[in-house]
């Protein structure tokens, strides 16, 4: 009978991992990170920014040499044509894969700031303004993704603005409780 060798442990492998990355020169540490997450960088960036406590961004802002600016949430105006009246929709910044279909037309991207009324998402292609929009996309503080249809309201390089349509009760739930939810 053969006896068998030990298979290391996963506390024993991670161990020897981190002992090796913590002995690598800096440089070649991050080059390792970069391949890592795919020279993703940014969206790595905005990820750990998300997560940040308000007093964890002050503090980096400070370290970029930034003044911390103190921040009410942001709003925008609805100048619908046909409403005479002038309504604040507060928004959120966020970072949440999105699935969009425009005409032929499939992308994933992100949305990086939501309201109840629509999102605003990144990109760097340009549609006609008026263009109907299907998206789909899962909040954190949702177990269900949300299927949505909307119509592009503002475009340029970075990305699309988007009112949505046709939103159901319950969806517009779960937006405003992820907007509320800090």
């Amino acid at each position: 009978m053969t006896a068998q060798a030990p298979q290391p442990s996963e506390e024993n492998i991670t161990e020897r991992l981190f002992n090796y990355i913590d002995d690598l020169p800096q440089d070649i540490q991050f080059n390792l990170y970069k391949q890592l997450i795919e020279d993703k960088v940014q969206t790595q960036l905005f990820k750990l920014i998300i997560d940040m406590s308000d007093e964890e961004k002050i503090q980096f802002l400070e370290k970029l040499g930034q003044e911390p600016i103190e921040e009410e949430p942001v709003k925008t105006i609805n100048l619908d044509e046909n409403e005479s009246f002038m309504r604040e929709n507060p928004r959120k910044n966020c970072l949440v894969a999105v699935k969009c279909k425009i005409g032929d037309t499939s992308f994933t991207s992100s949305i990086i700031n939501i309201s109840v009324h629509g999102v605003y998402i990144k990109g760097n292609h340009r549609f006609p303004v008026g263009q109907r929009i299907r998206m789909a996309f899962q909040l954190p503080n949702s177990d269900n993704a949300l299927d949505l249809k909307g119509k592009i309201n503002r475009s340029d390089l970075r990305g699309i603005g988007v009112n949505f349509l046709d939103m159901r009760q319950d969806q517009q739930e779960i937006i405003r409780a992820f907007i509320t939810n800090e």
